[in-house]
């Protein structure tokens, strides 16, 4: 009995250590950097988010949420959402992210707080040196970001490279990114072409 409530206390200590010290929480807040803090010319990037099988009320209270987030002392978040359908849309990022933010955004969104659904969340972008996670061999290439049905962990995301090699890239503490033996999803190009999506429905998030 004795060795049955170690065992029992080692795995709650555990999954209270993985708590703590999976991906970053900052605080929810709504306040905003002084406006001449906001950057002001836009910087071309590919990045693309498609989200499919959700309502626009519970996506444009995902997106706030997500803004109250990160840019309560900087801005690192500024999205500019595209009504695609009446249940499917896409982000872009005018003044472009930060690839470990963007990272946290694509899983916020398949996991956001207190909105209870199931979307299809896909993103896009090319790797560059520097970007958090990326090593040399995925880096320079157009990639697919992902969280896949049958995750468990909640606090990582799926990355597959345009030639196929697939990536998990954890949030923990000390994780880097774990090449997989096959990727989760193959890649596939953009759904979404952004040179389409002038004259449609926006909203602007920050």
């Amino acid at each position: 009995m004795k060795i049955f409530l170690i065992v029992i206390g080692v795995i709650a200590v555990a999954l209270i250590m993985r708590a703590f010290m999976s991906g970053p929480k900052p605080e929810n807040n709504p306040a905003r950097p002084a406006d001449n803090k906001k950057p002001s010319e836009a910087k071309p990037n590919d990045k693309l988010m498609v989200v499919k099988g959700v309502d626009y009320d519970d996506l444009k209270k995902a997106l706030i949420e997500f803004c109250n987030l990160y840019n309560n002392e900087k801005f690192q978040a500024l999205l500019h959402l595209t009504k695609i359908s009446d249940r499917e849309f896409a982000i872009t990022f005018p003044y472009d992210i930060d690839f470990e933010i963007y990272c946290y955004f694509v899983n916020y969104i398949y996991y956001p707080m207190d909105i209870k659904w199931k979307p299809t969340v896909t993103a896009w972008t090319t790797t560059k040196q520097g970007d958090t996670w990326i090593e040399e061999n995925a880096m320079n290439k157009k990639v697919m970001l992902f969280v896949p049905e049958n995750d468990a962990e909640h606090d990582n995301v799926f990355m597959t490279t345009e030639d196929n090699t697939g990536y998990k890239l954890g949030f923990a503490m000390g994780e880097n990114s774990q090449p997989l033996d096959t990727p989760k999803i193959n890649f596939m190009p953009p759904t979404v072409d952004q040179n389409t999506l002038s004259g449609k429905q926006t909203e602007d998030f920050q």
